[in-house]
């Protein structure tokens, strides 16, 4: 992970780049600058300086804390906190170097803390304790997919196991250093497989495939916050776990759930098994991801309003038992073998049904990045910052119909 020095020099390599790639051009065809590229130019140099002058800060930071260690002749028994020790996204940013150099030198002058990139992995297990789900943020060119049963949980922040279920947690999950993901997506499959005799002819099987392409999508939001929360460690702990990073996980589920329902099938009925009402719509879902795709489905995404049905069905007739259990008692996780991802992006009357894990795959460039600044607007002037949270994610649908939306309508 970056400093916030070695981010700012890298963007001054960048702009510096930019203004030679706009003069070396001119050169080339031996002719003078245009008015357009002059003006680019100076811009390019007039940001240049402006971050120059930020680096003599970060400087003139490092001198200051360096002195302020060699002063210090208490030893203190508290052991050292870093990202790597965090244990949520909060956390890791205010043990970043650019936070505490940040409250070392106080918030003076325009500043910034550099982008810190929060890469943590998450967990979640069953019933029996097992680990079910891992995932991890962290960047870079190898790609990875996560299993369900009891995978790897890799270092970085783990978050509690009783963390809610989300359908970020459902996917398969990779990383890329590239701003597209270029993929083979199965549209049509013939298993010509079958019984052969001795030295005869083997019957073939094929795949069609259709190459498909999709943008890695930046998710960013900022929120304001005052002087006082920067400067207090234990409050922006909690505002950044509470509300930033909760509004950019909310959009990346929107963004999923909208990128599955686009591609999923539709004809999967409670009155296509016989039944009628929201369990029997699920069935039939079951029933086509088996049929359509070849594919075993492991979770169903249900609106609140959905979930709330399912918790308080009751069976017909009888001593009218709830199907879940009762009010007393938890509602099943696990319907027909599922789990149950309950979200307020899902469309009411409308769960999906799907093979997650092996139909889809999330990709993030990078971790999820929380940086904070003060040269936002006038918020220098009313000493406010601006605390910014984004990520890069991609989502691919390997299989269109390893996902069937369900209507409980017969």
């Amino acid at each position: 992970m970056k400093s916030a020095k070695e981010y700012l020099e890298s963007e001054v390599n960048r702009l510096v780049s930019q203004a030679r790639t706009i003069t070396s051009a001119a050169e080339s065809d031996n002719r003078a600058l245009t008015d357009d590229e002059r003006m680019q130019v100076e811009g390019l140099i007039t940001e240049t300086n402006t971050l120059k002058a930020r680096i003599a800060e970060q400087d003139d930071n490092e001198r200051l804390l360096k002195a302020i260690e060699g002063a210090s002749a208490v030893a203190t028994s508290e052991p050292s906190k870093g990202p790597e020790t965090a244990r949520t996204p909060g956390e890791a940013f205010a043990y970043s170097e650019g936070y505490k150099g940040l409250r070392a030198r106080g918030l003076k002058g325009s500043w910034t803390t550099g982008p810190v990139e929060l890469a943590f992995g998450r967990k979640l297990t069953d019933g029996d304790g097992n680990t079910v789900v891992s995932e991890t943020g962290t960047g870079g060119g190898m790609f990875a997919i996560t299993t369900n049963l009891r995978p790897n949980i890799l270092p970085g922040i783990q978050g509690p196991i009783e963390q809610r279920l989300t359908v970020a947690d459902l996917l398969g999950s990779g990383t890329t250093d590239s701003n597209t993901i270029v993929y083979l997506k199965e549209s049509a499959q013939t298993n010509g497989a079958d019984l052969t005799s001795e030295g005869g002819a083997k019957p073939p099987s094929t795949i069609d495939f259709d190459k498909a392409t999709t943008a890695v999508e930046k998710i960013a939001t900022f929120l304001p916050v005052s002087d006082e929360m920067m400067e207090d460690e234990p409050q922006i702990v909690s505002y950044i776990n509470g509300r930033l990073v909760v509004f950019v996980r909310q959009r990346e589920e929107e963004y999923l759930v909208t990128g599955i329902t686009d591609v999923a099938g539709t004809s999967s009925s409670a009155g296509e098994v016989g039944g009628d009402n929201l369990f029997d719509a699920l069935a039939a879902g079951v029933y086509h991801v088996r049929l359509d795709a070849q594919l075993e489905p492991d979770a169903v995404i249900v609106s609140p309003l959905d979930a709330a049905k399912m918790d308080v069905l009751r069976a017909a007739g009888g001593d009218g038992n709830y199907f879940s259990g009762g009010p007393y008692s938890s509602p099943s996780q696990n319907p027909w073998g599922l789990r149950r991802v309950v979200s307020t992006v899902a469309s009411d009357g409308a769960p999906i049904v799907g093979a997650f894990n092996e139909g889809a795959t999330l990709w993030r460039r990078g971790g999820l990045s929380v940086e904070a600044s003060n040269s936002h607007s006038d918020y220098f002037a009313k000493n406010l910052t601006a605390l910014r949270a984004e990520e890069r994610i991609a989502l691919t649908v390997f299989r269109d119909d390893a996902f069937q939306v369900c209507s409980a309508a017969s």
